[in-house]
């Protein structure tokens, strides 16, 4: 891209050209690379989905300020000399007469007039090297000096009573025009400065803002698929658990214990109740979690009813933590699976919840077989297979909702029990 193009400080158009801004150095002693730089403006283009058009669309809002800037500028500039002429000369030396008076007036028209040429050819010296800039805007003012000083000459005499000896003193007209064209030229390129500094700035927030957006419409992508996903999880536990809970319902109703099976049907309803009533997957305490955890243990107490036995060891501060639902039940129905069904001696399951630092430790210890094929030893949760649907359900949720901030952890002892260990960050749920 060979250009930038910028609506300046006429801009009547989008089309107004700019090859580059400026901008001061520290130092104030040169003038380095634009602030609407090449580099700037195709990130910029980047960032709005801009095309492959090298023009930068302007709308009547971008414009219209800027026009209104100059000829605030323009007006009360002129306004002001006028001002300080008439209180400085004009009452001072007492020619207070109506034709200085129009002429005080006229030569502010005039300047304001001149002025509009001069902004076309400061417009285009902005675009090229410093240099160039410093000497052209110096040639500008001189030149156009003499020419408002003629002009203001000339009307004067015209207007008034003074004579062709007037021209005698053109050098002290010629000094003050070149002073007031020296202030209008400074105060018009800091105001050139300024008004592409605000577009840059404009631009930078944009930019950023439009950054924020992105950047909160990925996270609500992410949050969504995350909920999707968990929700997905919790469809695929609560058919799985339904599926053993039936099929022991089937089985007492096949050796004719109604009252049991009666019993057991009125707690599995209260359980799924309780699984179903938070579709949403929104976290619960863990003292509502393990309320749910005896409900499901007295529907399994009803099949093992000598051989089941539950001990808890819970803190007071663990149980108003926030943990997902359901979290501790597949790992409990994990333990009665191998420790307790497989044994005619039954056994015992201990469900413990601890706070430590900034973690909620949970865990599920049963003194069955454990798992002879893997030996002994502290497994974490990528040195071990999830065979089971409801274990690894658990850790396809906990990744889900803590990504790698968790712990998931199999404590093995060949012939002695299993405990499986949750660990992640401690949350207070807060109730209303």
């Amino acid at each position: 891209m060979d250009d930038i193009r910028e609506d300046s400080l006429d801009t009547v158009s989008a089309d107004t050209t700019f090859a580059a801004g400026r901008e001061l150095d520290p130092a104030g002693s040169r003038r380095t690379e634009s602030l609407v730089s090449r580099d700037s403006f195709a990130r910029c283009k980047n960032a709005n989905g801009v095309g492959g058009d090298d023009k930068i669309v302007v709308s009547h809002a971008d414009v219209k300020p800027v026009v209104f800037r100059l000829w605030f500028m323009q007006l009360l500039f002129w306004a002001s000399v006028s001002a300080i002429t008439f209180f400085s000369l004009t009452l001072w030396y007492g020619t207070g007469e109506m034709p200085h008076v129009l002429h005080t007036l006229l030569q502010s028209v005039l300047g304001l007039i001149l002025t509009l040429p001069m902004h076309l050819i400061y417009r285009y010296l902005w675009q090229l090297n410093a240099y160039v800039l410093v000497i052209g805007s110096a040639i500008v003012v001189i030149a156009f000096s003499l020419a408002w000083s003629w002009l203001r000459v000339a009307t004067f005499i015209a207007m008034t009573a003074e004579g062709p000896e007037l021209w005698d003193d053109f050098g002290g007209w010629y000094f003050s025009a070149f002073f007031i064209f020296l202030c209008w030229t400074a105060l018009y390129y800091n105001l050139m400065y300024y008004t592409l500094a605000s577009r840059e700035r404009d631009r930078r927030m944009r930019q950023v803002e439009h950054a924020r957006q992105e950047k909160l419409k990925r996270f609500r992508a992410e949050k969504l698929a995350s909920e999707a996903r968990l929700e997905m999880l919790r469809y695929q536990l609560n058919p799985h658990f339904l599926f053993n809970a039936l099929n022991a319902i089937n089985a007492l109703v096949a050796i004719k214990e109604s009252s049991r099976a009666r019993e057991m049907i009125d707690k599995l309803s209260g359980f799924l109740r309780y699984a179903l009533k938070d579709e949403g997957g929104r976290p619960i305490s863990l003292r509502a979690e393990i309320e749910a955890l005896e409900l499901y243990m007295t529907i399994e107490k009803t099949r093992f009813p000598d051989r089941l036995h539950v001990k808890y060891d819970l803190d007071d501060d663990a149980l108003n933590a926030r943990v997902p639902s359901l979290i501790l039940q597949p790992l409990v129905e994990n333990a009665i699976k191998y420790a307790i069904a497989a044994s005619e001696n039954g056994g015992t399951i201990n469900v413990s919840a601890h706070r430590k630092d900034n973690n909620l430790w949970l865990a599920v210890e049963d003194d069955g077989p454990g798992i002879e094929e893997i030996g002994g030893g502290v497994f974490k949760k990528d040195e071990f297979q999830f065979g089971g649907v409801g274990i690894r359900n658990i850790h396809d949720r906990l990744e889900a909702l803590y990504s790698r901030d968790y712990q998931m952890n199999l404590h093995n002892r060949p012939g002695e029990g299993l405990k499986i260990e949750l660990v992640f960050p401690f949350d207070r749920l807060h109730q209303v």
